[in-house]
């Protein structure tokens, strides 16, 4: 959702070491990822239905980009609306709706935004970052409107779940983790720490080069990638790397591959990996 979803009380201690991380680097995304059962990748949406929504969608942005907060409370659903109206809303410069994501039947979906949001914190200029924001709709009397999964207003990050089971069972609560004296004072600290393995590499039409991505930062960050090169395929194997994990990324080129520079964006730091390719003849 493009607003923050509420804490709850007690904090647990692993989400205290996680929110001073994204603190730290100014990265506060009010968005997370919900696990909905997608189509089966043969199913096809019926046609028309994926512009419908991506229309629907970007309705709603353009709302959010004019400050009409009022306006669209149209397009939020009734079940939804109180969590709305208490939630903060989003400060959005430029946005970019991406694709969609269908599940049960064609009746609910996800979609993906990319949004350009201002970032301001004492002792740096102010900027802009990239966020790509999920969100949830469904089908409701012939229209789409955006709503939250009401598990996720009432169990946030699933604590309530997570401290219910831990009574259960009557384990002891874990101690929590000693609290830096100090944070960082720059956002150096997690600058820098994504290594990749070779910036450069020379490939054959039809060859296949793999190239290892190591995460050295001090909290979890997230691969995404950037624009295509024509004639070459990019996959990872893995998009979300925790401290010290690895991915792998394969690139391909086809017969009609040219080369060139290819990124992938580091985030929350929003740094850019560049990798050289030149395709041998």
């Amino acid at each position: 959702m493009p607003w923050p979803l509420p804490r709850s009380a007690p904090y647990v201690s692993e989400l205290i070491m996680k929110e001073m991380y994204r603190i730290a680097l100014f990265a506060i995304l009010g968005a997370s990822a919900f696990a909905q059962t997608e189509a089966p990748p043969a199913e096809q949406p019926p046609a028309g239905l994926e512009q419908t929504v991506l229309a629907r969608v970007n309705e709603f942005y353009a709302l959010l980009l004019k400050h009409q907060y009022r306006q669209a409370e149209a397009y939020i659903a009734e079940d939804t609306k109180d969590y709305y109206y208490g939630g903060a809303k989003p400060d959005i410069r430029k946005y970019e709706v991406q694709r969609v994501e269908f599940s049960n039947g064609f009746t609910h979906a996800k979609t993906f935004t990319r949004c350009v949001e201002p970032v301001v914190m004492a002792g740096f200029p102010p900027g802009d970052m990239t966020v790509t924001v999920p969100t949830l709709w469904k089908l409701e009397n012939g229209n789409w409107f955006l709503y939250e999964d009401p598990d996720r207003v009432s169990n946030p990050s699933g604590l309530r779940s997570k401290i219910q089971s831990s009574i259960d069972s009557g384990a002891a609560t874990p101690s929590a983790p000693p609290i830096p004296k100090d944070l960082p004072k720059d956002p150096s600290f997690a600058l820098g720490k994504v290594m990749v393995e070779k910036q450069e590499i020379k490939i054959s039409a039809g060859g296949t080069e793999k190239i290892t991505i190591a995460n050295g930062s001090p909290g979890p960050v997230t691969l995404e990638y950037g624009y295509p090169l024509t004639g070459i395929e990019a996959k990872l194997d893995r998009r979300d790397l925790n401290r010290g994990e690895k991915a792998i990324l394969t690139l391909t080129a086809g017969k009609e591959a040219t080369g060139g520079f290819y990124y992938l964006r580091i985030m929350p730091t929003g740094e850019a990996i560049r990798i050289n390719i030149q395709v041998a003849r």
